[in-house]
């Protein structure tokens, strides 16, 4: 979890050196107009993953760190349904430039018949079992938000969501 400004700053160096990073967003859910951006998770290795979150005090100075990174041209993105990570983010000002990779893309590519969901093809292509968001907002009539979600609870699962989609990536970009 990073969670103050100098970790923030360290892991922003840490990007800006890399080649290539999947990310993820987390938001409080889909409306556009009264929902937010509650974290960023960021992936460069597998198996590895930072979870930065975000309060309405603290999201336009956190996300204005990460702007260098998320608008670096040599810096290949990857995401799973990355368009939807891209409009959260720029709907706070903060661009997302340079070659994008999308898993959910390139595995409609391979096998256009199947289904594209992160945690399907974590099970198929890499024999992982990811984390439900049900455990963590439940369902029906008293599923929570994720705001509303412990950040060490949060940070696990969406950490989790970054270093599958980088998993991903190494697996399907080849073929």
């Amino acid at each position: 979890v990073i969670d103050d400004t100098a970790s923030l700053e360290a892991l922003v160096e840490k990007l800006a050196t890399q080649p290539r990073f999947a990310f993820d967003t987390e938001t409080s859910g889909f409306d556009w107009w009264s929902d937010r951006i509650v974290g960023v998770s960021i992936a460069i290795e597998p198996h590895k993953a930072y979870y930065i979150p975000l309060s309405p005090d603290n999201t336009t100075e956190r996300l204005n760190a990460l702007r260098p990174v998320f608008e670096n041209e040599a810096i290949v993105k990857i995401g799973q349904n990355i368009k939807f990570d891209m409009l959260w983010l720029r709907r706070y000002g903060v661009g997302v430039a340079g070659f994008k990779l999308d898993t959910m893309i390139l595995h409609y590519l391979l096998n256009a018949e199947s289904r594209h969901s992160m945690n399907y093809m974590a099970r198929t292509l890499l024999d992982y079992d990811p984390i439900e968001i049900s455990t963590l907002i439940g369902t029906g009539a008293r599923q929570l938000t994720m705001d509303r979600v412990a950040v060490p609870v949060i940070a696990e699962y969406a950490a989790e969501d970054a270093d599958i989609t980088l998993q991903l990536c190494d697996v399907l970009w080849p073929r």
